[in-house]
């Protein structure tokens, strides 16, 4: 229920910003509306630390798109008993992070992630070397074959959203300890 009550409050500021413009097409001067995402890098929140759950990953460019691969190691089952936390640093017009501009935690981690991932859910498992499309997500070394990024725009994600260049941390939490954190940096450009 808060994942949805989250994302329609986003996307009424985002209605209420857009008719701020002045201009007689407020979507060429609007700060936000539907995006195309553009993946700058990616990587492990804290490599010396030993967490129960690492996603060793990187980019990489072929055909006009760009993939992920890497490996994942699950030293236990990725299931509901973790909470889902998002932080979202955003790079100001000097080129610094403004820290946790946005912040989301949400129980349930496998069943919220799966649901924000919609339709591109098994592809994605599928992309990181997972089979079993399921929560919970079992323990072991998964290989990635690799995943197009570019099937994000065919998940849950917010369809429009504030133009910019982002830091998205993404962790798996239970009872005040970090079992695992993956960084994306995004630059989210006007299609």
């Amino acid at each position: 229920m808060t994942y949805n009550t989250l994302f329609m409050f986003v996307q009424l500021l985002m209605t209420i910003c857009s008719g701020w413009s002045a201009n007689s097409n407020p979507l060429l001067s609007s700060p936000i509306g539907p995006y195309r995402v553009v993946f700058k890098q990616v990587y492990i929140c804290n490599p010396k630390q030993n967490n129960k759950i690492q996603h060793y990953l990187y980019l990489s460019h072929k055909a006009n798109s760009t993939w992920i691969f890497g490996n994942t190691t699950l030293e236990i089952p990725l299931d509901d008993t973790f909470f889902l936390e998002m932080s979202m640093s955003v790079k100001d017009s000097f080129g610094n992070w403004k820290e946790n501009v946005f912040m989301h935690k949400v129980s349930k981690a496998c069943s919220s992630f799966k649901k924000l991932m919609g339709n591109t859910w098994k592809l994605f498992l599928h992309g990181n070397g997972i089979q079993n499309t399921e929560c919970p997500i079992l323990p072991g070394v998964y290989k990635s074959p690799g995943f197009d990024l570019s099937l994000f725009d065919k998940s849950n994600f917010p369809k429009s959203f504030f133009y910019g260049t982002y830091k998205f941390r993404m962790f798996y939490s239970k009872s005040n300890e970090i079992f695992g954190c993956q960084v994306y940096i995004i630059e989210l450009k006007r299609p």
